[in-house]
């Protein structure tokens, strides 16, 4: 009896041990869910309710600027990278390999998806995952409700309007809007 209590003790240990060493990894009071590898700026904002997911590993950090702002339920799955002064709306879905420029702005509900899968054959059609990444370039806006689909460049500068999907790449400095996305006009660049 005696050496089984040991045993427990000596287990036990191990776990507290554990349990310090993955805490030391936890971003700690700023958001909820799996958040092994939150590197933040300075001056970041981010409301109790986002949640970061990530694998271990440091290829899988998520990596967010000085003076960004993430309002509430957003979902960032990492590799992501958030340049300084990007201000994310809530309810924002942002997947592994996106890379967001310096001050973007996110209206509520944007979608980032950068997973999809290769077509396989008629019993499955959804075959091998991949994750093609997604950038989106410097003083970028995304309204509200758009989905960027992976293999996708956002231009610097560059509006997407409230709605638009958007599959193909942006040149900097266009309004772009519709399903798909198409520019729509040319903005100045100064």
């Amino acid at each position: 009896m005696r050496e089984r209590q040991e045993e427990l003790s000596e287990e036990l240990e191990q776990l507290q041990r554990r349990v310090k060493e993955l805490n030391k990894r936890v971003l700690p009071g700023h958001a909820r869910g799996i958040h092994h590898h939150v590197v933040r700026g300075e001056n970041t904002r981010i409301d109790p309710t986002v949640k970061f997911m990530s694998e271990l590993g440091t290829e899988h950090e998520i990596r967010i600027g000085d003076g960004v702002t993430l309002y509430g339920m957003s979902e960032l799955i990492g590799p992501v990278t958030i340049g300084d002064g990007t201000f994310m709306n809530r309810s924002c879905y942002i997947r592994q390999n996106t890379t967001i420029g310096k001050n973007v702005n996110f209206g509520p509900f944007v979608k980032l998806i950068t997973d999809g899968h290769d077509v396989a054959g008629p019993g499955k059609r959804a075959g091998k995952n991949h994750w093609k990444p997604i950038v989106i370039g410097d003083g970028s806006w995304l309204g509200a409700g758009v989905i960027v689909l992976g293999g996708v460049t956002i231009g610097p500068g560059t509006i997407v309007a409230a709605g638009a999907v958007v599959t193909k790449d942006l040149p900097a400095n266009v309004l772009a809007g519709g399903v798909p996305a198409a520019v729509i006009k040319e903005l100045p660049a100064e």
